[in-house]
């Protein structure tokens, strides 16, 4: 992808222009936070900063690290991120980390050969997990929108897991990925023995 193309191009040109004319209809730092929960990897997300043209040299880091986001928020308002952004950063970086765990499950120990004999259910798995991530985001960038508007930043909580009750999970989720996948397998192993005990019970009685 061409992260320098006239589109985007176009677009940074609009909003620093209509900030300089007094007509834009959102801050620097929304226009960053909206950047910043875009559906893509974070890499792709601030390349636009370096068009900008305003002598403030952005570090690898700051463009390529999601860590460092505050780093470049920071450096293009010019001044420290609000409650709001922060509480925003914290809240997708944690997202981030589960988006990461759950890849590591998905993949496991698998060779490259092992990966390439079951790629459609490994990329569907990883796919699915993605697409909870973005979600994540989106929702989370709803809350920052809703604090900067109203003034009041709502803490956002995150939860133990309610069966380990040591690794974090967000939104309605009730377990992590590991625990949910145990309660998983211990639910389908009950259900298979309750199935062989009423086909021992049905071959009694017909023997009787």
């Amino acid at each position: 992808m061409n992260f320098h193309s006239t589109d985007e191009s176009c677009r940074f040109r609009s909003f620093a222009e209509a900030e300089r004319g007094g007509e834009c209809p959102m801050s620097g730092e929304e226009w960053l936070a909206r950047l910043y929960c875009e559906p893509k990897a974070y890499w792709h997300c601030l390349h636009e900063l370096e068009l900008s043209g305003t002598g403030r040299h952005y570090t690898l880091d700051e463009l390529n690290c999601p860590q460092h986001w505050p780093k470049a928020l920071a450096k293009y308002t010019q001044q420290a991120p609000s409650t709001a952004a922060r509480q925003l950063h914290r809240c997708v970086e944690a997202a981030r980390a589960q988006f990461r765990a759950k890849q590591a499950i998905i993949y496991g120990e698998r060779t490259l050969y092992g990966i390439s004999q079951s790629r459609k259910a490994i990329y569907a798995k990883e796919d699915a997990a993605w697409n909870t991530f973005n979600a994540q985001k989106q929702a989370y960038l709803g809350e920052y929108l809703h604090a900067t508007k109203s003034g009041i930043v709502r803490r956002i909580r995150s939860r133990k897991c309610k069966m380990c009750n040591a690794a974090p999970v967000l939104g309605r989720t009730q377990y992590c990925g590991i625990c949910r996948k145990r309660r998983n397998r211990e639910s389908y192993r009950i259900s298979k023995a309750k199935k062989r005990s009423l086909r021992s019970k049905s071959c009694l009685s017909q023997s009787a």
